[in-house]
């Protein structure tokens, strides 16, 4: 005779099913974006570098917003810009600190490197007065803190070989402070940019997403962006860098991720608690930005860009907290394998994968860095700390202040005239300094920086 089975048994089956089920499709929705990243990051190939390409860097004028609040960063900075050999610099700051910056960029004999002012230091501004002296059919961005390799602006180049894109960038990563060990910050910066340059490249190769064109370094074609009506427009922005992606977009163009590992510039970060100002204004900066291209964009939830609509859109609301997802799969899982034999099995397994994933992105660098690997247990107490960041500034998004630095402060000039002389040995250390008297100013002494120099020349007006 078949065996009954207890109603009590009967009525719990369905529970343990729906424990199961929910437990599955939370699991594929949270990870199958990462086992997909994974294969794509291994096998997607970098653009190739043509023998005849489309453009050069004759092509392009590098634009280069700056709040000068690291002279030394910023004097690195423009001397690796200079050495791609670009047509043109263009340099915008506050009109306080304008002869400054022309004297250390006359003093490394930077012929090509103009300097423009403006009242109020706004990235947006000032991109849109270098925007107003564009002459060339390309323009890239780069910010005072980045660092770009040896024949960068080449590899850069290579993505407009494609004529349907519009605008362009490349990896990043976090400059490592010398020694062999560093401190906890530099190092959550470094694993917080590797993984973004992660995400990046792969939604980029999947199908052509991208959530947010990085600032650091972006290049566009000249058209897209010269027009009056974007220069008004950008004035009533909060987001630079978000806003000029979803226009891009907006505007039928393509944007496009050069992978080459030989093509990855360096920045810095805050190395200390100050980094966690920075997450902050950078999350506010995320929900801002997907909320505004939700409200009054299309391209998001076209078909052609179906897979960002699951990572960067859907996924990003999903998984806000980590802690909190994680701990729905445990409770979810407790209920799937109650009482089961296999329930150690299940939950050592459910707990090696989390950890995977969280230090699969990392890889690349600890290849490089093996010693960084004592940090890992602080990166993964972080990406949980980072969830309670992400909840608290979906609430607070209204607020547009910087963390890190106060803007007005940086407005004023950076050196009286009796410092420029020693802050100009100073911001120039480590950098290539022309031993000629530049041309135009007369010099006594065979040093430039023991020299007397004779009367003050008389600037531009770059005022207007």
């Amino acid at each position: 005779m078949q065996e009954t089975q207890h109603p009590a048994q009967i009525l719990s089956m369905p529970v343990m099913d729906n424990y199961t089920l929910l437990f599955l499709i939370l699991f594929v929705f949270r990870y199958l974006r990462v086992v997909v990243s994974i294969f794509t990051f291994m096998f997607y190939a970098p653009k190739p570098i043509r023998t005849n390409p489309a453009h050069t860097a004759k092509d392009v004028t590098v634009v280069i917003p700056t709040t000068f609040k690291s002279k030394t960063e910023f004097s690195l900075c423009l001397r690796n810009v200079v050495a791609e050999m670009a047509a043109a610099v263009i340099v915008v700051t506050s009109n306080a600190n304008v002869p400054l910056i022309s004297e250390i960029c006359a003093a490394m004999c930077y012929t090509n490197v103009t300097v423009l002012g403006v009242d109020k230091l706004n990235k947006r501004v000032q991109m849109t007065k270098a925007l107003k002296e564009v002459r060339t059919n390309l323009v890239v961005f780069a910010d005072d803190d980045v660092f770009w390799p040896g024949g960068y602006l080449v590899r850069l180049l290579s993505v407009f070989d494609d004529p349907k894109t519009g605008a362009g960038g490349t990896r990043q990563r976090v400059r490592r402070n010398p020694g062999k060990y560093i401190n906890i910050w530099n190092f959550l910066g470094i694993s917080y940019l590797e993984r973004r340059a992660w995400n990046n490249v792969c939604t980029n190769a999947i199908d052509g997403s991208l959530s947010t064109l990085s600032g650091r370094t972006a290049a566009y074609r000249t058209e897209i962006l010269q027009k009056p009506a974007l220069y008004e427009w950008l004035a009533h922005q909060t987001d630079d860098d978000k806003c000029l992606t979803r226009y891009v977009y907006s505007q039928g163009w393509r944007i496009t991720i050069q992978s080459d590992p030989h093509a990855v510039l360096e920045t810095t970060l805050e190395d200390n608690p100050k980094f966690l100002s920075q997450c902050m204004r950078w999350a506010r900066g995320h929900w801002r930005g997907n909320n505004t291209v939700m409200q009054k964009e299309t391209y998001w939830r076209s078909p052609r860009y179906w897979w960002s609509l699951y990572v960067i859109y859907v996924s990003s609301v999903v998984c806000v907290s980590a802690i909190l997802y994680d701990g729905m799969l445990f409770w979810l899982l407790t209920g799937a394998v109650q009482g089961s034999e296999y329930a150690r099995t299940a939950y050592i397994s459910l707990v090696v994968w989390i950890l995977f994933t969280k230090v699969v992105k990392m890889i690349p660098h600890f290849t490089r860095h093996p010693q960084d690997m004592m940090y890992i247990p602080f990166m993964i107490l972080f990406s949980y700390l980072h969830g309670f960041i992400n909840v608290y500034a979906l609430f607070t998004t209204s607020n547009t202040a910087w963390g890190g630095q106060s803007i007005a402060s940086l407005e004023k000039p950076g050196a009286q005239n009796e410092e420029v002389v020693p802050l100009l040995r100073s911001a120039t250390t480590g950098a290539e300094v022309c031993p000629e008297p530049r041309p135009g100013r007369m010099m006594f002494g065979g040093d430039y920086f023991s020299s007397s120099p004779a009367p003050a020349p008389r600037y531009i007006d770059v005022y207007a």
